[in-house]
């Protein structure tokens, strides 16, 4: 089964390949993730996202992408904006402001 899509999956994409304090400036700059989180917590969440990920059966990780793992991992460090766009398919029609 394919994980549903998010515009917190969407965002991490764009920078899931950069380096990883990248993509933590990128949520910070957002205000995805609480200001009191660590950037090594966020580092952990990322390694563990593509650990779970490189675990699959070849087979199903073209229908589960990191990027999209990687929210679940992240929610305890989610402001509330960065729970409303964790919430898939709905968090797609929010405006990046919210």
């Amino acid at each position: 089964m394919a994980i549903a899509p998010t515009n917190l999956g969407r965002l991490v994409a764009t920078y899931w390949s950069s380096d990883e304090d990248s993509l933590i400036q990128q949520l910070r700059q957002a205000g995805l993730v609480k200001a009191h989180a660590s950037n090594e917590d966020l580092r952990l969440t990322f390694r563990k996202a593509r650990d779970e990920h490189k675990a699959l059966p070849r087979a199903n990780q073209d229908f589960n992408s990191p990027n999209e793992r990687v929210r679940v991992f992240l929610e305890p460090y989610l402001t509330d904006k960065g729970a409303r766009w964790a919430v898939p398919l709905r968090s797609l029609d929010l405006p990046d402001d919210d």
